[in-house]
């Protein structure tokens, strides 16, 4: 009778165990609430952090925090005070002007559309195009241009004129589906425009600040957490402050008004001044290694597409 009634209890201490919910993983939890959170006002992004087993929201700031709860299914949530993340269009140049007419062209100069007003020309691929945002290069507003648009170099904002200025042509764009809070296809603001052969262009070459030299970036480079990065732009120069804190966030990134887009899998970057307006489009790198492309930020926070999105993405050779 004691054997039977020991083994009974093993038979109900098994069934319990094999009938006990399974606590969900933390990546689970983020893909359950994060279309939620996004439509929560105030939140700019959402990620999590495995090994710390938390969830992470980025906000604009501290007010949002009471519209988001500190718990989801036993997870801690963590806060990030961001401000408003927007695409960084053109702003005046703060240290010295990279606007200028440059022939041949390279990376980290002013260039846009005839329909924008300035953004970074990242650099000059090694299949020969220019390389920057879909923002200043393929857009006007939220809507795409016809390929074949001219585009300028300096950007118009920075003085460029059709034809004068005139150094390529949109040759292709990754698409971006705006004001779609359940779009789950966004992963880069990124195109690619042709170089006119009377032009040229100085492959891989990006203008430092020291002496207005070059320095190159020649392949890629997956980032980790940690890791401080780099990229010239039209507005700051070269900056290298930039720490990375997330490599697969969901971010929420004002194109201007209502205008908005979600995009997946971001890199965020954290550094006071790392990236201002008119730095869209600056390639980012570690150790003359491509990381990905700049298109929007904050004060403190500045968002990279990956840049295996980039490359995949348009076909190039970086």
């Amino acid at each position: 009778m004691k054997t039977i009634i020991i083994l009974l209890a093993i038979a109900i201490f098994m069934i319990s165990i094999v009938g006990a919910a399974t606590p969900l993983k933390v990546k689970d939890v983020r893909d359950k609430y994060e279309k939620n959170l996004l439509s929560i006002k105030g939140v700019t992004g959402v990620s999590s952090d495995e090994k710390a087993n938390e969830i992470i929201v980025y906000i604009e700031n501290l007010d949002a925090k009471k519209n988001v709860p500190n718990v989801l299914d036993g997870v801690q949530v963590k806060f990030r005070e961001t401000g408003k993340i927007e695409a960084l269009r053109s702003a005046p140049v703060t240290r010295y002007s990279r606007v200028q007419r440059q022939r041949p062209v390279f990376g980290g100069i002013s260039v846009g559309s005839i329909y924008t007003t300035a953004g970074t020309l990242g650099l000059v691929t090694y299949d020969n195009y220019i390389l920057s945002n879909s923002h200043i290069l393929a857009l006007n507003g939220i809507n795409f241009v016809d390929i074949g648009t001219p585009i300028l170099q300096p950007g118009p904002y920075d003085g460029g004129i059709n034809p004068r200025d005139k150094i390529g042509v949109l040759y292709k764009y990754i698409f971006i589906d705006f004001n779609n809070n359940t779009a789950n296809n966004n992963y880069a603001d990124a195109a690619i425009a042709t170089l006119d052969t009377s032009i040229g262009g100085l492959q891989g070459k990006v203008l430092n600040n020291k002496n207005n030299g070059f320095y190159t970036i020649n392949g890629t480079i997956n980032v980790k957490v940690n890791d401080f990065v780099r990229k010239s732009g039209r507005t700051t120069g070269v900056t290298t402050n930039g720490q990375v804190v997330d490599t697969l966030a969901t971010v929420n990134v004002s194109y201007g008004g209502a205008d908005y887009a979600i995009f997946k899998n971001q890199i965020v970057v954290y550094g006071r001044g790392f990236s201002a307006g008119g730095d869209s489009g600056s390639a980012v790198d570690e150790n003359g290694k491509f990381a990905g492309l700049l298109f929007a930020g904050s004060t403190y926070y500045t968002i990279v597409n990956n840049a295996t999105y980039v490359i995949n993405g348009l076909g190039i050779t970086i």
